[in-house]
């Protein structure tokens, strides 16, 4: 056996069975429950959109596992980019507010004020 039959049938093999992640399903549904849990979290604390778009997106890549269908496979390709697009476009909308310390300008004020004005005085 030459080595061009040994590659051919590494693509043969490779082509039959082809795999969709780099590592394996128990992974895959830790790695999502986890990250759900985290978006559902600081939703609850932070009430942004676009944790809970991503508390929906990554349990839905899960769906993946649920055939071999290629049209399923797309379906879910879509509407997970759609999906992601959507939590991009609400995290610069929704931006959260910028919290003011009122002590630090009164220090500022205050300050201000202390200094002499001395313009127009020779």
């Amino acid at each position: 056996m030459n080595y061009y039959d040994i590659f051919t049938l590494t693509q043969q093999a490779e082509i039959e069975n082809p795999t969709l992640f780099p590592f394996p399903f128990n992974m895959h549904l830790i790695f999502a429950c986890l990250a759900t849990v985290f978006f559902v979290y600081r939703f609850a604390t932070q009430k942004l959109p676009y944790q809970l778009i991503m508390a929906i997106a990554i349990p839905a890549s899960l769906l993946i596992w649920v055939s071999e269908s290629r049209t399923l496979f797309y379906a879910v390709g879509i509407i997970e980019l759609v999906l992601i697009l959507a939590a991009l476009v609400t995290s610069f909308i929704f931006k959260p507010k910028e919290i003011v310390n009122d002590e630090e300008d009164d220090d500022d004020e205050a300050v201000a004020e202390s200094v002499p004005d001395t313009e127009g005085k020779a």
